[in-house]
């Protein structure tokens, strides 16, 4: 099994975590996932910290869940697979709590968990070339966590189309479906993020988090009501600039 590499770089207002399982295209495994939030939030942790970067390294965003894994599972019991997928979802969903927006660069094959990771992210920016893909019916396997990820965020219809057929989605449908902010030429990707997070982190310190925790709060109670504290909040301390 491919070993994994997380790195983390700071430059005070931009933190960058990447990411490095290439080899495997990037897929993940339970220790490198665990290894990947934990860094992700050490450096959500240092206030200087703006906005974060996620990148991933090599030609492939996450080709999913390492299938090398897959032969453990048959001595495992249904509760424990089962268990483990929570777990996994629960590791995504740190991710997605963490208190300052997340970055990433998207290119060449996300597949199965890789759809999950990328659901994840605040503001991907995903390549003209790249694809998605949920290819576990065609090896006999019912999705786990990505199912209701999915379901979460596509209309029904789109979703039983990449599960039951393992249908290959474009980089336009995933912008069109809103799992990307942007697309952009290949040579442009790099570029489109840093240039993203520098605007980011020339806001006001403080201000990205409050809008993460204030667009957080707005869709969990379904009212504007944490958006109208926010502002107040913001507007009270001086953070705002005519």
């Amino acid at each position: 099994m491919s070993e994994h590499h997380v790195g983390l770089t700071s430059d005070g207002s931009v933190a960058t975590v990447r990411f490095d399982r290439s080899a495997r295209g990037n897929a993940m495994t339970a220790p490198a996932l665990a290894d990947l939030v934990a860094a992700l939030e050490r450096a959500a942790d240092d206030e200087q910290v703006h906005v974060l970067v996620l990148e991933m390294a090599g030609a492939h965003f996450c080709a999913g869940w390492d299938t090398s894994t897959f032969a453990d599972l048959a001595m495992a019991s249904e509760r424990q697979i089962a268990d483990d997928l929570r777990d996994n979802d629960a590791l995504l969903a740190r991710i997605a709590a963490l208190p300052v927006p997340v970055l990433t660069a998207v290119r060449g094959r996300v597949a199965g968990f890789g759809a999950g990771l990328l659901a994840s992210v605040t503001v991907p920016i995903v390549s003209s070339e790249a694809t998605l893909a949920l290819p576990e019916a065609r090896f006999g396997i019912c999705p786990g966590g990505v199912l209701h990820t999915m379901l979460d965020r596509l209309p029904a219809p789109a979703v039983a189309l990449l599960v039951h057929t393992g249908k290959v989605a474009t980089a336009t449908e995933l912008t069109a479906w809103g799992l990307a902010a942007r697309m952009v030429d290949p040579d442009e990707l790099d570029d489109a993020v840093a240039d993203l997070a520098a605007q980011i982190a020339a806001n006001p310190p403080g201000t990205s988090r409050a809008v993460v925790a204030a667009t957080r709060a707005v869709l969990d109670v379904g009212s504007p009501e944490p958006a109208y504290l926010a502002a107040a909040r913001s507007l009270r301390s001086g953070s705002a600039r005519a």
